[in-house]
């Protein structure tokens, strides 16, 4: 791959505020038509940026996809009406279809009208060698993500930098010495001298996945995206796999989406096939949402084994579908992941082995949370609680729900599916009796939470093709 492939930000880029619709289409339906700029040029290359493939798509399908060349029009003709979204990107066929910019826009089509439509795109880097000027960059491939972890690993903190993904990435070339993004490892303390993220990434709806074999010399390997994130990591589907037997990784821990959270975590799918041994904490998004950190709208779903008993003193061992440890704020969560543990062990000096829907421990905030009911297995018995909640009371020095009245909103489905009922949790489950605040489906409550927040970048829920939730990305 060429390096020092940076597209100057404005050079080949074509600008208008919006797709425009116009009168005067034939026919019965709508059409839209996107104006291809005439010449491109990137820094320490003259060649240009001159094939473009565009595609337009409706309800997350493709309806159409052309090709042309630069100074061309593309037109998308007899479209049914509705709400569709253009994507495009820039190749230089003198690089081999190197894609050099990359970029969407929405559209909506009306019944016998044109819509006029440009797009902004961004530029692609590849294979960069230094963090990047740009304010909003595109990356596309797995050399890209391990790029950003040396870089980010070296001090890079990214704050201000938005990067957004254009295609799915596979990580599978590294499965056996992956470490999360920004985790310096050290000798003794290995949750020290680590470096956070403070950008953005931005999923666009595409997923990351990566497999973790087992490393034979290595008994504390991280799992996880970022380790430390001070920013935002939004629109992201997440495919992580632990496979072999790990029942050795004695301090093995993490969370899918990164160790601790000092940011934000917002329209996040999460699909975990996880079996490891750790006396660590281990869960869906995040080990530790801290005091500042906040999950929303957000989803897990697979499983979740932890394969060892844990026995030391103190407590040990939290394993969760969101955050196995919450001092910060998770909203409009859902955990639907399978979660396995050895027995609890409860007495004066230890609290091992324990688990919660969404967090094992919280001192923070859950809000409008929900769980799929006794998804919990500890010792072979199952459990349905949001957390925690102690049987016995011997072990003093903490209590897993200290504030009970931070968990409102809070409850359980009987059925892994969008269009179940569900049921507001009790003092036997919540540790505090539940209202909810919404009404109807599973589906219907999620999206009466994105309806009522203010922030307009949450997305909506849908029904997915496996019949699982999805969001509308």
């Amino acid at each position: 791959m060429k390096k020092f492939i940076f597209p100057a930000l404005f050079a080949f880029l074509f600008v208008l505020a919006s797709c425009m619709n116009m009168s005067g289409s034939s026919g019965e339906g709508g059409s839209v038509r996107v104006v291809l700029p005439g010449s491109a040029r990137y820094s320490f290359s003259q060649d240009k940026a001159d094939k473009f493939v565009v595609t337009i798509s409706l309800n997350s399908k493709i309806v159409d996809k052309k090709t042309e060349f630069s100074g061309g029009v593309i037109e998308f003709d007899e479209l049914n009406p509705g709400e569709y979204i253009i994507e495009a990107k820039a190749f230089d066929s003198n690089e081999g279809d190197l894609v050099v910019g990359w970029g969407t826009a929405s559209a909506t089509v009306k019944k016998g009208e044109n819509t006029n439509c440009s797009l902004s795109l961004q530029p692609v880097v590849s294979a960069f060698d230094s963090t990047p000027s740009y304010k909003k960059l595109v990356v596309l491939s797995s050399d890209d993500i391990t790029k950003l972890c040396e870089l980010v690993n070296a001090g890079s903190d990214f704050e201000g930098i938005t990067i957004t993904l254009a295609d799915d990435v596979d990580l599978a070339d590294c499965a056996d010495d992956w470490q999360p993004i920004g985790f310096v490892k050290t000798e003794g303390d290995d949750d020290s001298n680590n470096m956070p993220f403070k950008g953005t990434l931005n999923g666009n709806g595409k997923t990351i996945s990566y497999k973790i074999t087992k490393n034979e010399n290595d008994k504390t390997q991280f799992f996880g995206l970022f380790f430390d994130n001070y920013g935002t990591i939004e629109n992201l589907i997440v495919n992580q796999t632990y496979s072999g037997d790990l029942s050795s990784r004695g301090m093995s821990r993490g969370g899918m989406i990164c160790t601790y959270n000092y940011g934000n975590i917002k329209n996040c799918i999460v699909k975990a096939d996880i079996a490891i041994g750790t006396q660590s904490d281990t869960a869906g998004i995040c080990k530790v949402n801290t005091e500042n950190g906040k999950v929303v709208n957000c989803f897990v779903t697979g499983s979740i084994e932890n394969q060892i008993n844990a026995n030391w003193k103190g407590s040990y061992q939290k394993t969760s579908g969101i955050c196995a440890i919450n001092y910060g704020t998770v909203e409009n969560a859902v955990s639907a992941v399978q979660i396995k543990t050895a027995i609890v062990i409860e007495n004066s000096t230890d609290l091992n082995n324990i688990s919660g829907a969404i967090a094992a421990r919280t001192d923070g905030y859950l809000k409008n949370c929900y769980w799929l009911k006794d998804n919990i297995n500890r010792g072979g018995i199952t459990y349905n609680q949001i957390s925690y909640i102690s049987e016995t009371g011997a072990y003093t020095d903490e209590n897993c729900i200290p504030t009970p009245s931070r968990i409102t909103g809070c409850g359980y489905f009987e059925t892994n599916s969008p269009t179940s009922s569900v049921v507001a949790g009790t003092a036997s489950e919540c540790k505090s009796e539940q209202t909810l605040a919404y009404s109807g489906t599973l589906l219907d409550m999620l999206n009466a939470y994105v309806s009522a927040s203010s922030d307009s970048g949450l997305k909506k829920w849908k029904a997915g093709a496996d019949g699982n939730l999805a969001l509308s990305f």
